[in-house]
């Protein structure tokens, strides 16, 4: 017997109440299923376990991040560093109260607690994907505006986005006599949106006090991805991938005159009739390089976010996302097939 822990939010309506939804699938193979918060791991009030092995699954974190991270209040520009240590920080100390609690159990974990949080690192995830020889976009180092400046207009197009950032938040795109941020741009100062939602790209062109000011920010700078369009719409793959397996794939498309392929930014998922539209080819290089991400990252579940560009079937992978959210389960049940996933391993 196992006794698997899934720990999560009341604020996550995507994943975790899905998944705790279908904890009924653990009855039959002879899994124990428990549930918790991490304000109770926080303060070391965990459930109790009887049995011997027991496998965590971590959910993200909403209400943490939102109280201790994300602040509402904070006049902090969206996506720099300290964001990135306070969740570093909090996830040693999950596993430092996990370890304490079940200190006579065989403890495993679907996505490890010290490689977990490596995804809000845009740099540290795009060092990683391309030392495994996954495709990532070409990244600039450099912070000089000029330079920059002369990047764009010799005809590159680039994006810049926030080093330790999501959900197509913090964004700003360059080329040549057309710059379009999502920051606001205020008396000489960045402002971030306090909510997820509602970060619309605004015209920034030519605005040279506010490129200095951003390239002051925690950013990473990456040539822009020439599109390959279907039904005359730009989109990306987002796969999910359990256990060195894709569980499932969908598009999400967006207009060309939109800038990112984000849900968030005004992308919709596409079904069944748009995917068939996709060469064979594409949907075999992104499936390929979705394992070798998931891989590259140290994960048993993620999902992956790629973007096939115009010609000779060249995809690019743009994000390795640790917390992916569950599509709706009438257009695939993803709970269910990762409890399929869990059940099957030995856990040894």
């Amino acid at each position: 017997m196992k006794t698997i822990l899934a720990i999560g939010d009341v604020k996550d309506f995507d994943s975790f109440k899905k998944f705790l939804r279908e904890k009924k699938r653990f009855k039959k193979p002879n899994f124990y299923f428990k549930s918790t918060n991490y304000d109770s791991v926080l303060n070391g009030n965990l459930p109790q376990i009887k049995t011997n092995k027991l496998i965590v699954f971590f959910f993200f974190p909403f209400e943490y991040w939102e109280n201790n991270i994300e602040i509402k209040k904070s006049k902090e520009v969206y996506g720099n560093r300290t964001y990135f240590f306070k969740f570093k920080k909090f996830w040693k100390e999950v596993e430092k109260k996990i370890n304490v609690f079940y200190k006579d159990k065989k403890i495993s974990y679907i996505n490890p607690p010290d490689k977990i949080f490596f995804e809000r690192d845009k740099e540290i995830t795009k060092h990683n994907l391309a030392k495994a020889g996954v495709p990532v976009s070409k990244r600039h180092s450099t912070r000089d505006y000029k330079k920059i400046i002369a990047i764009v207009d010799s005809g590159k197009k680039l994006f810049i986005k926030v080093r330790y950032g999501s959900m197509g938040k913090g964004i700003t795109y360059l080329e040549k006599n057309q710059w379009f941020s999502n920051f606001k741009f205020r008396n000489g100062k960045i402002m971030s949106k306090k909510s997820d939602y509602g970060w619309s790209f605004r015209d920034v062109t030519s605005n040279k006090k506010f490129l200095k000011e951003l390239l002051k920010q925690d950013i990473i700078i990456e040539d822009a991805i020439n599109p390959f369009l279907v039904k005359g719409k730009m989109f990306d793959l987002r796969i999910y991938v359990g256990f060195g397996k894709v569980l499932y794939l969908y598009p999400r498309s967006n207009e060309t005159k939109n800038l990112t392929t984000n849900i968030s930014q005004g992308a919709k998922g596409e079904g069944s009739p748009f995917a068939s539209s996709i060469p064979p080819k594409i949907l075999s290089e992104a499936t390929k390089n979705a394992l070798r991400a998931v891989k590259a990252m140290d994960l048993n579940f993620a999902g992956v976010d790629i973007m096939p560009s115009n010609g000779k079937n060249k995809v690019t992978v743009i994000e390795v996302n640790s917390f992916p959210g569950f599509p709706r389960a009438r257009r695939f049940n993803l709970a269910k097939q990762v409890i399929k996933e869990i059940v099957k391993q030995k856990w040894d």
